[in-house]
C-alpha cells in the first residue's frame, strides 16, 4: 500500500496555508479562537518516515480547522471530506505513530531523552 495519496495532499494543503505570512497569521487567530489541540502546522522536511508521523498527527488533529480554514478562502476541500482518504490519513497516522514510538523504545535510554526534547 503507497502512502503517497495521502501524503502529497498533506503536504501541499501544508505548503499552501505556511506560504504566505498573512494565510500564516490568519490561520493562527482561527485556531486560537477554536478549541484546537495544535498551535500550527510543524514545518516539513522531506519525507521521512519519522517526519510523517510529526506531520499527519497534527494534521489529522486539525483537519475540521483546515478545512474550514480553506472554505473561507473559496479554496476546494472535497478531498478533506473524503471518508475513505480521511481513514487512510488516520491509518497512516497510526503506523507512523507506532513506529516512531518503537524507535524511540529501541534506542533505548538515550532515544527516551531525545524524544523528550524533540517532541
Amino acid at each position: 500500500m503507497g502512502f503517497e495519496h495521502m501524503m502529497t495532499p498533506v503536504v501541499q494543503i501544508r505548503n499552501s496555508i505556511r506560504s504566505r505570512a498573512k494565510q500564516l497569521r490568519t490561520f493562527k487567530v482561527l485556531l486560537e479562537e477554536l478549541p484546537a489541540e495544535y498551535g500550527d502546522l510543524l514545518l516539513h522536511t522531506e519525507i521521512r518516515w519519522l517526519s510523517r508521523g510529526r506531520i499527519v498527527l497534527p494534521f489529522l488533529s486539525l483537519l475540521s480547522e483546515i478545512k474550514e480554514f480553506m472554505q473561507s478562502r473559496g479554496e476546494d476541500a472535497a478531498l478533506l471530506e473524503d471518508t475513505a482518504w480521511t481513514l487512510d490519513l488516520a491509518f497512516l497516522t497510526d503506523i507512523t505513530g507506532k513506529r516512531n514510538s518503537l524507535n524511540w523504545e529501541l534506542q533505548g535510554k538515550d532515544g527516551a531523552e531525545r524524544q523528550r526534547f524533540c517532541m
